[in-house]
Parts: C-alpha cells; structure tokens; sequence
C-alpha cells in the first residue's frame, strides 16, 4: 500500500459545519453561526453579553450519570516528523474527547470521520490552536496529536465511558469490556469501547504522510 498524502490545513480557515464530520470547533464566537449540524446547538445565543464578557453555557449537553463520567487530563505534547509515515489510528465509540492547546502553542491532529474502518482519503490533518481547541465527536479516528516545535501543553477532558483498566478485561457499567493492548495500562483511566486500524494492532494497512 503507497503512502497517501495529506495536506496540513490551519483549523482557523476550516468551518464549524465543515469540521462537523469529525465534532466541534471550540473557541470560536457561537452565534455568528446559526446554522444546525452535528454537535451545535439550535440557535445558539450568548448567556451573558456585557461590557465585561460575552460567556456562553451548556453548549455540549453533558448530563453526569451513572452511565457517563467525567475527567480533565493535562497533556504534553511532543514533536513529531511530518515525514514520518503514521500508519494506525484508535477511535472511542462511546466518549467525546476535548482538546485546548496551552501557552500560546499549536498542534497537529489527523482525523478521519466517524466509519467502519478509515481510510486514507477520508483523512484530514489540521493545525489546531492557539486560540481554538476542539471536541472529538464518539467513533471519531484519531492519530495521537502531536507539537511540530518544542513540547505543546494540553489540556483534555472527556466525557462518556471511562473506567479504570483491570487488565486484559474490565468490568464497568455491568458489562465487560476488551482492554488488551492498545495502550490500556492497569489501573489508569481509559475510554471503554475503543478500537484500533492499522500498524500493530490489526492486519488492515493504513499509511499517511502530513505534508505542508
């Protein structure tokens, strides 16, 4: 299988609708947009708009449960080749994963939409931040985001199916979930229900190389 090549687009010149394949742009001045698609509000408007602040709430309907959880991660991206072929990518089908880069820095993120099993010509590489950040939407694919200079602080939360690992098999939610390999590590938190394409993990092959 050749190596596909996809181009680094800034996530400022990408729309919210455009983006909606993959989740939600956050950052960005909500009711400028008024169109509906995956993930944005009906009509969204701002909940406080003075001479002080313009502040907006409940854009994401989170509802803590029994069935969801909730959990912040700090993350410190490093740089990585762009030349480099990558060639796996997981996705969480039952957790929304949100991404804010720190401290004035940027990082690169490859996606592909929601499917089956991705492929190299849904794929898209974006440059996010630093005054955007985005929410991943369940099932998207995702290659771990990663700094083109120096280490990227980030900040993550997420929201949905998570529970501590208790090996190759763990119990949550009343119901047992597949946690061998992929980067389950016993007694840290994770997203149940993931799965992974390409390189280690399944015989499919799945090769892209992120071009400027």
């Amino acid at each position: 299988m050749k190596v596909h090549d996809v181009k680094l687009e800034p996530l400022c010149n990408i729309s919210m609708k455009e983006f909606s394949e993959f989740g939600r742009i956050i950052g960005r001045d909500e009711d400028v947009d008024h169109e509906i698609y995956n993930l944005h509000p009906y009509n969204v408007q701002p909940s406080v708009d003075s001479s002080l602040i313009k502040s907006y709430w409940n854009l994401i309907d989170m509802k803590p449960s029994e069935n969801d959880k909730f959990s912040i991660g700090m993350l410190f991206l490093k740089p990585k080749d762009l030349g480099a072929p990558i060639e796996w990518l997981e996705c969480h089908l039952e957790t929304y994963e949100f991404f804010f880069p720190l401290g004035g820095k940027d990082f690169v993120f490859l996606l592909c939409p929601p499917m089956e099993k991705p492929t190299p010509e849904k794929t898209r590489a974006f440059l996010v931040g630093p005054n955007e950040g985005v929410m991943l939407d369940k099932g998207t694919w995702h290659y771990a985001p990663f700094s083109l200079n120096g280490i990227s602080p980030c900040v993550m939360p997420r929201y949905g199916k998570l529970a501590n690992c208790e090996g190759d098999v763990t119990e949550a939610y009343g119901k047992k979930w597949d946690t061998k390999g992929g980067g389950f590590i016993k007694g840290f938190l994770h997203a149940m229900n993931s799965k992974y394409f390409g390189g280690d993990f399944t015989d499919d092959e799945y090769k892209v190389r992120i071009i400027l």
